[in-house]
């Protein structure tokens, strides 16, 4: 009986100790926002830089280096003006960008509920809001990557709607984002062991939360568009923003010791016109080109002169 009691403990022992060092190693995050139906850029001179059909390939090179990698995204993904083909596309190429979920923006959020189904059903993603009341919207998603539990949280301040017409900002429901990350985590605080939050009101305001709230290990913003190349930490939370235009990844790299984040950093990655594109969004570049009669002219003299 002594021994069986020894062997069972010895077994305990070791699957504890199995499961805590499975959790060493690194975590990466790659994040866009403020896309803007970037589909591809303008070639202009004073921004040479790619969009979505760099990023694919990005990704996907990425991926096969580092297996432990989350995609996020921290909204106004599709155009400005609301264009049904390009925004059509433009989901259809983040369905192939496999992101692992995604916060809408003010540009999403001020569209009719049906396109914005439409197109959310076209990009086969989760949908995160942690204070927003939208039919089919997650308020939070747990994300299990080498026995690590990542749990992702996404706000979106009233202030990114400031400038919509009351009639607009009426219908979208949001509830004071501190209170609900705050309840979230609490919820969450025994099924988590890292908190990533994506937000949509600006580098500002994301300075403010992480001041105020502690426990976020990594903050994705968006809305002012900031590149933020050196991303600073407040209250060991990691605030970053990857610019606007689809110019830019940026990359989180947190690293874990017997289940806690032990350092996080970050950087932005330029998608430069040198990189490969992706056939595919190429072809839907293509599509969209050919249906709407708008050519991209300089892209067209560039090959021209190679």
């Amino acid at each position: 009986m002594i021994v069986q009691k020894k062997l069972f403990l010895v077994i305990i022992i070791s699957i504890i100790t199995n499961l805590i060092f499975a959790q060493d190693g690194k975590l990466y995050i790659l994040h866009t926002n403020n896309t803007n139906g970037a589909l591809e850029n303008c070639y202009c001179p004073d921004h040479p830089f790619g969009a979505v059909e760099k990023r694919s390939i990005y990704f996907s090179n990425f991926l096969q280096k580092n297996p432990n990698t989350l995609i996020l995204d921290s909204g106004d993904i599709f155009t400005m003006t609301h264009q049904p083909l390009k925004d059509s596309l433009m989901a259809e190429a983040y369905n192939l960008l496999s992101y692992d979920a995604i916060l809408f923006g003010d540009q999403e959020l001020t569209m009719d509920s049906t396109t914005l189904n439409q197109l959310t059903n076209l990009m086969k993603t989760k949908i995160i809001a942690t204070n927003l009341a939208y039919p089919g919207i997650l308020k939070s998603h747990i994300v299990v990557k080498n026995k690590l539990r990542i749990a992702i949280l996404g706000i979106v301040d009233s202030y990114a709607l400031k400038y919509y017409p009351e009639k607009i900002r009426n219908k979208i429901i949001l509830s004071d984002p501190i209170k609900s990350i705050k309840a979230e985590m609490k919820r969450l605080k025994k099924k988590a062991d890292i908190f990533i939050l994506m937000t949509h009101q600006g580098a500002d305001l994301d300075n403010v939360i992480a001041e105020k709230i502690k426990g976020i290990d990594a903050i994705i913003g968006a809305h002012s568009q900031s590149a933020l190349e050196n991303p600073q930490k407040i209250n060991g939370a990691l605030i970053t923003q990857a610019g606007k235009e689809g110019y830019y990844v940026g990359v989180i790299e947190i690293e874990i010791k017997k289940g806690k984040v032990i350092s996080n950093s970050g950087k932005i990655d330029t998608m430069k016109l040198n990189m490969p594109d992706d056939p595919i969004i190429m072809k839907m570049i293509e599509e969209y080109e050919n249906r709407s009669g708008r050519i991209n002219h300089r892209k067209l003299d560039m090959k021209e002169n190679h």
